[in-house]
């Protein structure tokens, strides 16, 4: 088995306390005999602290946690208990800009806190990786049981079937890789398939180039004038006439397909869409296809995934936390 050094060196029982401490000051949750001790002694410092007097658990003055802020809590603790890693840009704030109305899975309005499959839930795409701002979806329950422990090449075989398989559809298993396709190929992005964007992709998530070619013609290509302005941008990657036919051509595709769906995604899943996007990729070079990502990066105001993001991570541990020596 090959070695590695893990990156980031992580004490876990002071990220224990830390976690119990916000769990006190952040939230009206009491304490809980079953949470981990180190979560238990932050708790009970953050609760002397406060309120030398007090008995363990009041609530003298503690804060109402809103729905974000409770979210981030129970991700903090669910993962702490699994030795999972939590990247330190997950943030309340930043659950509240993944939050979504729908499933992107399902297509099935989330509820919150209703116990029930179409309750909205947070999901590493990767598996493989820690909880990380670009590695996060919110799904729903139903969808996120269906994934469990699946990698990308997994979710993909499921969407190939002829039939539904653990409560979804193909469909719904191909909108699911879709999903994952970006993070699960952070670090391998030549080896990713094309596959069709029939779903939305999350808020800060890793998108590969193709998708983000995809993204625009959806959004810009419903119009004339937005297809037509797209074009003009993209036409400057192409310096084959060949290239340029089939750009047009691609342009005309999706206008026309997006006439025919009432959810903008699944033009995608139209063969004469799809077919037209991979007969353009087909006609660039390798230089003229970086231009045209670079171009798809600038329009959509992405950032680039950099080495250092993705240190947080944690992918050579497979987003465990490493422990220093001698801590537990």
């Amino acid at each position: 088995m090959a070695s590695w050094t893990p990156d980031i060196l992580v004490d876990t029982d002071e990220a224990g306390r830390a976690l119990g401490h916000d769990l006190h000051q952040l939230s009206q949750i009491p304490r809980q005999p079953h949470w981990p001790a180190a979560v238990r002694e932050g708790f009970d410092a953050a609760a002397h602290l406060a309120h030398p007097f007090a008995p363990h658990g009041a609530r003298l003055g503690r804060r109402h946690a809103d729905r974000f802020t409770a979210k981030w809590l129970q991700l903090r603790l669910n993962a702490w208990r699994r030795h999972r890693a939590v990247a330190p840009d997950v943030t309340p704030g930043l659950l509240r800009e993944l939050d979504v109305t729908h499933c992107p899975v399902t297509r099935e309005r989330l509820t919150h806190g209703a116990l029930q499959d179409s309750d909205a839930s947070v999901d590493r795409l990767n598996n493989d990786a820690a909880y990380a701002a670009s590695n996060l979806a919110v799904m729903s329950v139903r969808a996120n049981r269906a994934k469990g422990s699946l990698n990308f090449a997994q979710v993909l075989a499921r969407a190939e079937s002829a039939t539904a398989t653990d409560g979804l559809t193909p469909t719904e298993w191909l909108r699911l890789a879709v999903l994952m396709l970006g993070p699960a190929h952070a670090t391998c992005p030549h080896e990713a398939p094309a596959l069709p964007l029939c779903a939305p992709l999350p808020m800060h998530a890793v998108r590969l180039a193709l998708q983000q070619v995809q993204r625009l013609f959806t959004a810009h290509c419903q119009r004339p004038a937005g297809k037509n302005r797209l074009l003009r941008e993209f036409a400057s990657a192409c310096h084959g006439h060949t290239a340029r036919l089939r750009l047009q051509a691609l342009g005309q595709a999706v206008h026309e397909g997006l006439k025919h769906t009432d959810v903008c995604w699944d033009v995608w899943l139209q063969p004469a869409v799809m077919g037209a996007l991979l007969r353009w990729r087909e006609a660039l070079d390798e230089a003229d296809w970086a231009r045209a990502a670079a171009l798809s990066g600038r329009l959509s105001q992405a950032r680039r995934e950099t080495p250092e993001r993705l240190r947080l991570w944690q992918l050579p541990s497979r987003g465990f936390v490493m422990a220093r020596p001698g801590w537990a």
